[in-house]
């Protein structure tokens, strides 16, 4: 009886042990459990990641490097001053730039971009100029990741209709615009224009709107021709120029070839009133590596130090005008900045803005918003249509006089006037004032706008071609 007794008492212990156990082990479970969940969400990536190849070699060298040293500047302030606000997260986020060099190849561009999709990267930037833009361009719409175009300006980037493609600088329609309402304005007025253009995409959509335009101010159009940009002489094509009593030579494509042109000139003995080129003239190195040559030669402009912006509402970032951009990139690099540089720091501040104004990281989301800004930077004004083209910013004519790189259009933000014929002392005139301010606004509502389709039209059935030369692109 005693023995059944104590076996009866050992079972009820251990029983009474194994439930305080488990009661234990549920405790301690709804205590991990509430812990866990009342802790604050950590999810989410710790970073902006910004994908982009640049061409930091082959030709286009010298306007990749800029580009990149702009962007670098932008994500060093942004970094500095505690990231990009993203309100879906709660949080700010640095960002991080993940790059290679394309070497000035398409196929390399294409190459890259496809690894940069892999990696996971937030949102894309392309690569500088319009044939590595187009590269990348499909790309980034078949995964639905917004590319900010900095660089690249062919009309036909936006005639492609894709969604994801942003332009932050003026087409390339708009680039010589500028310059035939300057030659129109002088007097005595130069009557004969050559065309001189590169057949790349960029330099062909300035070609198709230039030529219309010059023709609607009056201006004879005694030459028309496009040449390989990686061609190393151009003399034979200059020489044919010189025999047509061109006044102003009009033309270009990027750095390299504008370099050789004006070199082949100057070995011709040949004299023009004016010379415009495309990108060339703007990059400190043209006057570093021309001299006196470069004296009297024009650019279209996207930027130049002298404009201020400030006063325009609403205005983002922390640039407060075109001289402090030159002055700290100058302090930084050491160089003074291009366009380009201006542009692609410009680009940063654009996504910038529709990343805060959206609270997203989705590419998608933030590309809807940017359809909506229109706002203002030391850079000018951006706003896009529909296709993602640029319509707000607007473009100036810049020219170096005497070592001096001077804004010379609009006269109404001038730093000079124009040197013309180039061969002329130059004349200073005050700088930019509030007032001038105005022209820029007007501008940025009423850009010149001239469709592709319709002035490549135009092209083709107005002028005289002489036999064996092409005005139709390639």
């Amino acid at each position: 009886m005693t023995s059944r007794f104590f076996f009866r008492r050992a079972i009820s212990t251990a029983a009474v042990a194994a439930i305080v156990v488990v009661l234990v082990i549920v405790v301690v479970a709804g205590v991990y459990i509430y812990t866990t969940s009342s802790k604050p969400k950590t999810s989410g990536p710790s970073v902006i990641t910004i994908g982009m190849t640049m061409p930091l070699s082959g030709s286009l060298a010298s306007d990749g490097q800029m580009s990149l040293d702009g962007l670098k500047m932008w994500a060093q302030d942004v970094n500095s001053s505690g990231g990009i606000p993203v309100s879906s997260l709660g949080k700010s986020l640095p960002v991080k730039l993940i790059y290679y060099d394309d070497g000035s190849n398409t196929q390399t561009v294409a190459t890259d971009y496809a690894q940069l999709v892999t990696q996971g990267v937030n949102f894309l930037i392309a690569p500088y100029s319009s044939p590595l833009t187009l590269a990348a361009a499909p790309i980034a719409e078949a995964h639905h990741i917004l590319l900010l175009s900095h660089g690249g300006a062919s009309d036909s980037i936006w005639a492609k209709g894709y969604q994801y493609v942003v332009g932050v600088l003026s087409p390339g329609s708009q680039y010589m615009i500028p310059v035939i309402d300057m030659l129109n304005s002088l007097n005595p007025k130069p009557t004969n224009i050559a065309f001189f253009f590169g057949n790349d995409p960029f330099s062909l959509s300035v070609m198709k709107a230039v030529e219309p335009y010059a023709l609607s101010k009056g201006f004879k159009i005694v030459f028309n021709q496009t040449y390989q940009e990686s061609a190393t002489d151009f003399t034979p094509q200059l020489s044919q120029i010189a025999s047509t009593g061109a006044q102003v030579l009009i033309g270009g494509a990027h750095f390299v070839d504008g370099e050789t042109i004006m070199r082949n000139l100057n070995s011709l003995g040949v004299k023009l009133d004016l010379v415009s080129l495309l990108v060339a003239p703007d990059d400190p190195h043209f006057l570093a590596d021309l001299g006196p040559l470069a004296n009297g030669v024009t650019v279209p402009s996207q930027w130049e130090p002298n404009l201020d912006f400030s006063k325009f509402s609403p205005y983002f970032g922390n640039i407060a005008n075109g001289q402090q951009f030159y002055n700290r990139f100058m302090s930084l690099y050491g160089i003074a900045p291009n366009y380009e540089a201006a542009e692609a720091y410009a680009t940063g501040l654009v996504l910038e803005k529709a990343i805060i104004d959206s609270g997203s990281l989705n590419s998608t989301v933030v590309r809807q918003q940017l359809s909506s800004e229109n706002f203002y930077t030391f850079y000018g004004h951006f706003q896009i249509d529909s296709t993602g083209k640029q319509i707000g910013h607007t473009m100036v004519v810049a020219q170096w006089q005497n070592g001096t790189k001077q804004t010379i259009w609009p006269s109404s933000v001038a730093t000079a006037q124009p040197l013309y014929p180039a061969s002329l002392p130059s004349q200073p005139v005050s700088v930019m004032s509030q007032s001038s301010s105005s022209v820029f606004s007007q501008l940025s509502m009423n850009p010149v706008s001239i469709p592709y389709q319709q002035t490549a039209s135009a092209l083709v059935t107005t002028y005289q071609v002489p036999t064996g030369q092409s005005t139709k692109p390639s």
